[in-house]
């Protein structure tokens, strides 16, 4: 398992992200409605940049790869940043909890993707298992 250069800084950023949350949780820091729209923008602009940073093949390549993968990180993108600002308007913990759900889990599939499936796999070309390195 090999993970870019754009899927470790993509790590990093929503392991930040969940990090600013945790601590957030387990109340360093102040609590109450600003607090949730403070961490909710931080974990919003973190996933991102993640997003933007990790996409490997390019949003073209995307259009022309596995179209259940293209549908269901488009609703978990969607779904997240329908709870981002959800969680900004309103101060709602669990908006921002679902933001942070939905950054971590699009960050795993898109992870185990990058790694399982090269760019040119995922068109039509050879896996990397199959390139010299």
């Amino acid at each position: 398992m090999h993970l870019t250069s754009k899927d470790r800084f993509a790590t990093v950023l929503v392991a930040g992200g969940a990090l600013a949350y945790a601590l957030w949780l387990v109340g360093v820091g102040s609590q109450g409605a600003t607090e949730v729209r403070v961490i909710t923008a931080i974990v919003l602009a973190l996933g991102f940049v993640a997003s933007a940073s990790a996409v490997v093949p390019g949003f073209d390549g995307l259009l022309h790869g596995s179209k259940v993968y293209l549908v269901v990180a488009s609703l978990l993108g969607l779904g997240a940043f329908g709870a981002g600002i959800a969680a900004l308007v309103s101060g709602s913990e669990v908006m921002l909890a679902v933001l942070v759900a939905a950054d971590v889990a699009l960050w795993a599939i898109s992870t185990v993707r990058h790694t399982t499936v090269s760019s040119k796999a995922a068109w039509g070309g050879r896996p990397a298992a199959s390139r010299p390195a």
